[in-house]
């Protein structure tokens, strides 16, 4: 035991001397949050925006749409040209949106035109309200034409739209859920490859104490090679689960993201795939010649297993014969798992998952376990 803790703390003071090293542990789960955390976040971003609704030609169609429009975001609303040019150059508002002399008759034509957009911050949020006006043109259009071959009242025809939108407004709160679900699912999909790389630091360490000579060294002392063995796994399945409380603790007090499952449940299916991670890492230390061959094996390894898992992208956009592979790869099972308890199930839900990862933390422990004792070089050592 004694053995174990020197190697653990040899190893934890050399990590401490390289700042480098300290500040990859701490960034990398961040970094794994960040990234989909503002790529998913530009998808809600749209109903933040503050737009004015001018309208200088009212009539039936364009008052329609201003209705419309300011039903769908409390962040819409009516104003004068002058107040919302103010608004716009002050920064109170992202956009104005005018409906000019001649627009409404244009409408009642299907040839909309005399709608302006205007905005002060670039195309991105200029297209974003234009889609947003087009839609509404669309709905408008679309009755124009219907109540002129029905020979209905238009009028008829709003009401019944709007009395359709109750189901509409459920499903878009249901899709925003879905957002912040499957967010939640791609991050940690993330930090399993950034785990897989950590973890891999072991067996790049085991090379690189081989090839300078001090892991033989090391054998011919009264360091036992299960001493070193262990002492080493522990010192990397430290590293690995510091950083997946950093992540989480994270994302659930600086990002406040609520992943539709308890963090503790998150915690114990990620520490489980730090099992596997550090024994695949010892799998491949044993297995490799060279620690440039393990760097290259490793980087091809964990990001094409990661890409193909549905770790870094859903599984449920990939082609079938893609998401029958991706179930061979142990990440699957792990964003299988996170996705079962997200959809309310329980502990005794992913035991299936549970256990085929550990079968594959078995299997790369016989892998390692195997290469180690028929290490000739290694045994004329002890």
């Amino acid at each position: 035991m004694q053995q174990i803790g020197w190697i653990f703390r040899h190893n934890l003071k050399s990590l401490t001397q390289n700042k480098a090293k300290l500040l990859v542990i701490i960034g990398l789960p961040i970094l794994s949050i960040l990234i989909y955390f503002l790529s998913y976040g530009a998808q809600s971003e749209t109903t933040a925006l503050k737009v004015g609704l001018v309208n200088e030609d009212p009539g039936v169609y364009t008052t329609q749409m201003v209705t419309w429009m300011k039903q769908d975001s409390d962040s819409i609303q009516s104003i004068s040209k002058a107040s919302g040019d103010k608004k716009l150059t002050g920064g109170q508002l992202d956009a104005l949106v005018i409906f000019e002399n001649g627009s409404e008759d244009s409408i009642a034509a299907l040839n909309p035109q005399h709608i302006k957009v205007k905005s002060m911050q670039g195309d991105a949020v200029n297209n974003t309200v234009k889609r947003t006006v087009d839609a509404s043109l669309s709905n408008i259009m679309t009755m124009i034409q219907a109540s002129e071959k029905g020979g209905q009242d238009f009028s008829k025809y709003v009401t019944t739209f709007d009395q359709s939108k109750v189901s509409v407004t459920q499903k878009t709160t249901s899709n925003q859920q879905d957002i912040v679900l499957m967010m939640s699912t791609q991050i940690l999909g993330f930090l399993c490859m950034m785990l897989l790389y950590a973890a891999g630091n072991l067996g790049e360490l085991i090379l690189q104490e081989k090839e300078d000579g001090t892991f033989y060294r090391l054998m011919s002392t009264p360091l036992s090679s299960k001493a070193y063995l262990f002492g080493n796994a522990l010192f990397a399945l430290a590293v690995v689960v510091t950083e997946i409380t950093i992540c989480l603790m994270a994302m659930r007090f600086a990002f406040k993201i609520d992943p539709g499952v308890s963090y503790f449940a998150l915690f114990g299916v990620l520490f489980v795939f730090a099992i596997m991670a550090v024994l695949l890492s010892l799998a491949l230390g044993f297995t490799a010649t060279s620690r440039k061959s393990v760097s290259g094996l490793q980087m091809i390894l964990f990001t094409l297993t990661s890409l193909l898992s549905g770790a870094l992208i859903p599984v449920q956009i990939m082609p079938a014969f893609m998401q029958k592979i991706a179930e061979f790869l142990p990440q699957y099972w792990v964003m299988n798992a996170i996705t079962t308890l997200q959809d309310n199930g329980n502990l005794a839900s992913i035991s299936l998952n549970i256990a085929i990862i550990l079968g594959y933390a078995l299997l790369f422990f016989c892998i390692a376990s195997y290469k180690f004792t028929k290490n000739n070089r290694v045994s004329s050592f002890i």
